[in-house]
Protein backbone atom coordinates (compact mmCIF):
# COMPACT_ATOMS: atom_id res chain seq x y z
CA UNK A 1 0.00 0.00 0.00
CA UNK A 2 3.18 2.21 0.60
CA UNK A 3 4.62 2.07 -1.99
CA UNK A 4 1.36 2.43 -4.42
CA UNK A 5 0.51 5.79 -2.98
CA UNK A 6 4.26 7.19 -3.36
CA UNK A 7 3.45 6.06 -7.19
CA UNK A 8 0.38 7.72 -7.12
CA UNK A 9 1.77 10.64 -5.54
CA UNK A 10 4.29 10.62 -8.01
CA UNK A 11 2.57 10.76 -10.75
CA UNK A 12 0.23 13.62 -9.66
CA UNK A 13 3.10 16.07 -9.36
CA UNK A 14 4.31 15.13 -13.13
CA UNK A 15 0.93 15.45 -14.62
CA UNK A 16 0.54 19.13 -13.00
CA UNK A 17 3.57 20.21 -14.57
CA UNK A 18 2.77 20.02 -17.98
CA UNK A 19 0.01 18.06 -19.73
CA UNK A 20 0.18 14.71 -20.21
CA UNK A 21 0.14 12.41 -23.52
CA UNK A 22 1.24 9.00 -21.94
CA UNK A 23 0.67 7.63 -18.42
CA UNK A 24 1.56 3.74 -17.74
CA UNK A 25 1.75 1.70 -14.61
CA UNK A 26 3.41 -1.72 -14.04
CA UNK A 27 3.29 -3.80 -11.47
CA UNK A 28 5.66 -6.75 -11.00
CA UNK A 29 5.59 -9.84 -8.73
CA UNK A 30 8.86 -11.52 -8.58
CA UNK A 31 8.42 -15.45 -7.11
CA UNK A 32 10.23 -18.81 -6.57
CA UNK A 33 13.48 -16.68 -5.06
CA UNK A 34 13.46 -18.70 -1.81
CA UNK A 35 11.45 -15.72 -0.21
CA UNK A 36 7.86 -14.12 -0.12
CA UNK A 37 6.49 -13.20 -3.27
CA UNK A 38 8.43 -9.37 -3.70
CA UNK A 39 6.32 -6.48 -5.53
CA UNK A 40 7.62 -3.89 -7.84
CA UNK A 41 5.88 -1.14 -8.99
CA UNK A 42 6.59 1.00 -11.66
CA UNK A 43 5.24 4.17 -12.97
CA UNK A 44 6.14 6.15 -16.53
CA UNK A 45 5.08 9.20 -17.90
CA UNK A 46 5.20 11.33 -20.82
CA UNK A 47 4.31 14.28 -22.04
CA UNK A 48 3.69 15.89 -25.28
CA UNK A 49 6.99 17.41 -25.92
CA UNK A 50 8.62 14.14 -25.51
CA UNK A 51 9.90 15.02 -21.61
CA UNK A 52 9.72 12.01 -19.31
CA UNK A 53 9.53 10.87 -15.88
CA UNK A 54 9.62 7.19 -14.59
CA UNK A 55 9.26 6.24 -10.79
CA UNK A 56 10.22 3.09 -9.33
CA UNK A 57 9.45 1.20 -5.79
CA UNK A 58 11.97 -1.91 -4.87
CA UNK A 59 13.32 -2.06 -8.35
CA UNK A 60 16.97 -1.15 -7.20
CA UNK A 61 16.63 -2.25 -3.90
CA UNK A 62 14.00 -4.02 -1.27
CA UNK A 63 12.41 -0.56 0.30
CA UNK A 64 14.05 1.84 -2.09
CA UNK A 65 11.98 4.68 -3.89
CA UNK A 66 13.60 6.05 -7.01
CA UNK A 67 12.72 8.61 -9.74
CA UNK A 68 14.13 9.57 -13.09
CA UNK A 69 13.57 12.31 -15.71
CA UNK A 70 14.67 12.43 -19.21
CA UNK A 71 14.01 13.07 -22.86
CA UNK A 72 12.66 10.79 -25.24
CA UNK A 73 14.17 11.07 -28.82
CA UNK A 74 11.84 9.14 -31.24
CA UNK A 75 12.01 7.75 -35.85
CA UNK A 76 9.47 6.17 -37.33
CA UNK A 77 9.88 4.39 -40.81
CA UNK A 78 9.58 0.38 -41.38
CA UNK A 79 11.24 0.60 -38.44
CA UNK A 80 10.12 2.32 -35.52
CA UNK A 81 12.80 3.28 -32.72
CA UNK A 82 13.16 5.41 -29.25
CA UNK A 83 15.75 6.32 -27.16
CA UNK A 84 15.35 8.17 -23.54
CA UNK A 85 18.22 8.68 -21.61
CA UNK A 86 17.62 9.36 -17.82
CA UNK A 87 19.02 10.78 -14.58
CA UNK A 88 17.67 10.04 -11.29
CA UNK A 89 17.98 9.94 -7.41
CA UNK A 90 17.23 6.52 -5.03
CA UNK A 91 15.99 7.04 -1.41
CA UNK A 92 15.23 4.06 1.06
CA UNK A 93 17.54 1.22 2.12
CA UNK A 94 19.90 2.64 -1.44
CA UNK A 95 20.67 6.00 -1.35
CA UNK A 96 22.22 7.89 -4.35
CA UNK A 97 21.92 8.76 -7.99
CA UNK A 98 21.50 6.63 -10.89
CA UNK A 99 21.81 7.19 -14.81
CA UNK A 100 19.57 5.28 -17.22
CA UNK A 101 18.77 4.61 -20.62
CA UNK A 102 15.76 3.12 -21.93
CA UNK A 103 15.62 1.87 -25.94
CA UNK A 104 12.81 0.13 -27.70
CA UNK A 105 12.54 -0.58 -31.41
CA UNK A 106 9.68 -2.34 -33.72
CA UNK A 107 9.62 -3.59 -36.73
CA UNK A 108 6.73 -5.54 -38.64
CA UNK A 109 5.72 -8.40 -36.09
CA UNK A 110 9.09 -8.29 -34.16
CA UNK A 111 10.35 -6.00 -31.19
CA UNK A 112 13.50 -5.46 -29.12
CA UNK A 113 13.73 -3.59 -25.80
CA UNK A 114 15.93 -2.45 -23.40
CA UNK A 115 16.25 -0.75 -19.61
CA UNK A 116 19.63 -0.10 -18.74
CA UNK A 117 21.01 1.67 -15.52
CA UNK A 118 23.97 2.58 -13.41
CA UNK A 119 23.85 3.68 -9.92
CA UNK A 120 25.93 4.78 -7.62
CA UNK A 121 25.49 4.27 -3.63
CA UNK A 122 25.82 7.63 -1.69
CA UNK A 123 27.02 5.34 1.53
CA UNK A 124 30.12 3.06 0.32
CA UNK A 125 31.19 2.47 -3.42
CA UNK A 126 30.71 -1.26 -2.99
CA UNK A 127 26.66 -0.76 -3.73
CA UNK A 128 27.21 0.70 -6.63
CA UNK A 129 25.97 -1.34 -9.74
CA UNK A 130 25.15 -2.06 -13.29
CA UNK A 131 21.93 -3.50 -14.69
CA UNK A 132 20.07 -4.33 -17.88
CA UNK A 133 16.91 -5.93 -19.11
CA UNK A 134 16.70 -6.65 -22.59
CA UNK A 135 13.87 -8.66 -24.77
CA UNK A 136 13.40 -9.70 -27.43
CA UNK A 137 9.93 -10.58 -28.68
CA UNK A 138 7.54 -11.60 -31.65
CA UNK A 139 3.86 -10.17 -31.63
CA UNK A 140 1.77 -12.65 -34.55
CA UNK A 141 -1.68 -11.03 -33.92
CA UNK A 142 -2.05 -8.20 -31.17
CA UNK A 143 -3.49 -10.25 -27.95
CA UNK A 144 0.14 -12.86 -28.19
CA UNK A 145 3.30 -11.97 -28.03
CA UNK A 146 6.37 -14.14 -26.97
CA UNK A 147 10.49 -14.08 -26.95
CA UNK A 148 13.32 -13.79 -25.12
CA UNK A 149 15.26 -12.18 -22.27
CA UNK A 150 17.92 -11.74 -20.45
CA UNK A 151 18.78 -9.84 -17.13
CA UNK A 152 22.35 -8.65 -16.59
CA UNK A 153 24.01 -7.52 -13.62
CA UNK A 154 27.41 -6.36 -11.98
CA UNK A 155 27.59 -5.31 -8.62
CA UNK A 156 30.92 -3.20 -7.75
CA UNK A 157 33.94 -5.50 -7.69
CA UNK A 158 32.30 -8.63 -9.13
CA UNK A 159 31.75 -10.75 -11.98
CA UNK A 160 28.72 -10.26 -14.44
CA UNK A 161 25.66 -12.14 -13.44
CA UNK A 162 23.13 -13.26 -16.31
CA UNK A 163 19.98 -14.25 -15.98
CA UNK A 164 18.20 -15.98 -19.25
CA UNK A 165 14.61 -15.93 -19.69
CA UNK A 166 11.80 -16.89 -21.99
CA UNK A 167 8.95 -14.71 -21.91
CA UNK A 168 4.93 -15.08 -23.06
CA UNK A 169 2.31 -12.28 -22.67
CA UNK A 170 -1.57 -11.40 -23.54
CA UNK A 171 -2.32 -8.36 -24.61
CA UNK A 172 -6.05 -7.04 -24.27
CA UNK A 173 -7.44 -3.09 -25.18
CA UNK A 174 -4.60 -0.87 -22.35
CA UNK A 175 -3.62 -4.02 -20.69
CA UNK A 176 -1.02 -6.32 -20.91
CA UNK A 177 0.14 -9.75 -18.74
CA UNK A 178 3.57 -10.76 -19.32
CA UNK A 179 4.77 -13.66 -17.64
CA UNK A 180 8.62 -14.28 -17.44
CA UNK A 181 10.52 -17.76 -16.56
CA UNK A 182 14.16 -16.59 -15.54
CA UNK A 183 17.20 -19.63 -15.61
CA UNK A 184 14.04 -21.81 -16.86
CA UNK A 185 16.00 -25.45 -16.81
CA UNK A 186 18.05 -24.18 -13.44
CA UNK A 187 17.61 -24.83 -9.26
CA UNK A 188 17.71 -20.99 -9.37
CA UNK A 189 14.85 -20.58 -11.42
CA UNK A 190 12.10 -18.03 -10.66
CA UNK A 191 9.16 -16.50 -11.97
CA UNK A 192 8.30 -12.35 -12.73
CA UNK A 193 4.42 -12.00 -13.48
CA UNK A 194 3.40 -8.54 -14.51
CA UNK A 195 0.54 -6.44 -14.81
CA UNK A 196 0.87 -3.74 -17.21
CA UNK A 197 -1.71 -0.33 -17.89
CA UNK A 198 -0.85 2.08 -20.28
CA UNK A 199 -3.07 5.42 -21.43
CA UNK A 200 -1.92 6.99 -24.58
CA UNK A 201 -3.20 10.69 -25.94
CA UNK A 202 -4.76 9.11 -29.54
CA UNK A 203 -3.40 12.82 -31.18
CA UNK A 204 0.15 11.37 -31.00
CA UNK A 205 1.29 8.18 -30.70
CA UNK A 206 5.22 8.77 -30.92
CA UNK A 207 7.36 5.99 -28.80
CA UNK A 208 8.59 2.97 -30.11
CA UNK A 209 7.64 0.46 -27.43
CA UNK A 210 7.19 -2.83 -25.94
CA UNK A 211 3.94 -4.17 -25.17
CA UNK A 212 5.85 -5.05 -21.84
CA UNK A 213 8.47 -2.46 -20.78
CA UNK A 214 7.50 1.48 -21.62
CA UNK A 215 11.77 0.49 -21.30
CA UNK A 216 10.43 2.57 -22.10
CA UNK A 217 10.39 1.69 -21.72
Amino acid sequence: MRSLLLIALALIAMKEVRPQTTISVEQYSYMGLGNASLLTPVAHYENKHNWYAEARYNYEDINTFSLYAGRTFSGHDDLSWSLTPMVGGMAGKLKGGSFGLNSACTFRKFGFSSQAQYSVSADTQNDNFFYNWSELYYQPVRWIYTGIALQHTRAYATTALLNPGILLGFSYNQWSFPLYSFNPFAVERYFVLGINWEWRAKRQQHNAVSPVLSKSD
